[in-house]
């Protein structure tokens, strides 16, 4: 790619990852952290310390996914975290998280998600069942109106996002948040589905409330025609706070009262977990996107990943900055980390005048396709 922008980095001051070290994860530290013992607790706050003025250690060496980790480093180990790309740094953080809570190690918290009691309040919420009372009025045709309507709600359920709301105070439930798609190309994703029903991939991002918007489209494009089968592809392991496992999507189900369709595929992959972008796809994952009709890709991580985490000029075109998936891709997403791209110039000219952090906000989505 020509003119391609540098990498966001950690300790660049002013900006916004530098925020994300040093304002949002003390206070995921100090969360997760609540139910473990003394000896978690202590290598929680010795991941933080490092993070924050040290430099990157590599993972022990009996952890399962070394060999994975060796070859995603990208000379990163032994380097300062604050010189490290964010996107680099930001998963890695989460995957060091793992083992300072003993996640992968024989003992009372293997195969503990830490991020379970900030992720079950959202399902157990007694609001969801009004907030989902617009599904029941769906229509039953595969009509313009109605995929605009599932759209949106995927886009904006994309707020619900709970390491986000550590850091900004806006929230799905914050009534004077406008829902202000700066880009909406919903027609393109009409067009890019076809006549007849194909097979559609659902790149999912958080857990709770996120994904139960997710299931509510892919459950209408399946009813609707619009799709004959689905692959959602979810985290293998807990990582960002609330992204979606397959046991998140079993619960999901369960708190929709529909049972997952028997069209629809769970499948994982350890590249979700990588700290790299699309343009670093394994040949497997990107043989199994490329057989479907239309990847739709979720959310803000995903979306860094779709477009490279780099300091874009906004209004660059999407399909320039958007990697190549041999396939339509739709991105659904909230603006909340500083990479955007495919804007008009008068649209960032209004937000950089209004609005001066509008890029991390969460106040505004994109519906793009390359």
């Amino acid at each position: 790619m020509r003119n391609t922008p540098g990498e966001l980095l950690v300790g660049t001051e002013g900006r916004y990852a530098r925020e994300v070290f040093h304002q949002r994860h003390p206070t995921l530290v100090e969360q997760v952290g609540r139910p473990y013992g003394a000896a978690q607790r202590a290598a929680l706050r010795a991941l933080l310390d490092e993070s924050l003025t040290g430099v990157i250690q590599r993972l022990p060496g009996d952890a399962p996914d070394l060999a994975d980790w060796d070859a995603w480093d990208r000379g990163q180990f032994g380097r300062p975290w604050a010189d490290a790309p964010f996107l680099w740094a930001e998963s890695y953080f989460y995957r060091r998280i793992l083992d300072a809570v003993d996640y992968f190690r024989p003992g009372p918290w293997q195969g503990v998600d830490p991020f379970r009691p900030m992720k079950e309040p959202e399902l157990a919420d007694l609001a969801l069942d009004r907030d989902l009372g617009w599904v029941a009025a769906l229509p039953a045709e595969p009509t313009d109106a109605g995929l605009a309507t599932v759209v949106k709600a995927a886009v904006f359920g994309n707020r619900a996002d709970l390491s986000f709301r550590m850091q900004e105070p806006v929230s799905a439930d914050d009534p004077a948040a406008p829902d202000e798609l700066l880009v909406d190309e919903t027609a393109a994703l009409r067009a890019a589905l076809g006549a007849r029903p194909g097979a559609v991939c659902v790149v999912t991002d958080n857990a709770g409330r996120e994904l139960l918007a997710d299931l509510v489209l892919v459950n209408w494009l399946l009813d609707t025609g619009l799709a004959d089968r689905v692959t959602l592809h979810v985290k293998p392991a807990p990582y960002y706070v609330s992204d979606a496992t397959p046991s998140d999507v079993e619960a999901a189900c369960a708190r929709l009262g529909r049972a997952l369709d028997s069209r629809v595929a769970v499948r994982t992959h350890a590249f979700w977990c990588a700290p790299l972008d699309f343009r670093a796809l394994p040949a497997d994952l990107s043989a199994d996107l490329a057989a479907h009709g239309v990847v739709v890709v979720k959310g803000d991580l995903n979306y860094r990943r779709l477009v490279g985490d780099r300091d874009w000029d906004p209004v660059t075109p999407f399909p320039v900055a958007a990697a190549d998936l041999g396939v339509p891709v739709v991105a659904l997403r909230t603006c909340k980390s500083e990479v955007v791209v495919g804007l008009r110039q008068s649209i960032v000219d209004r937000l950089d005048a209004d609005e001066p952090r509008w890029r991390v906000s969460g106040r505004h989505g994109l519906v793009q396709v390359r």
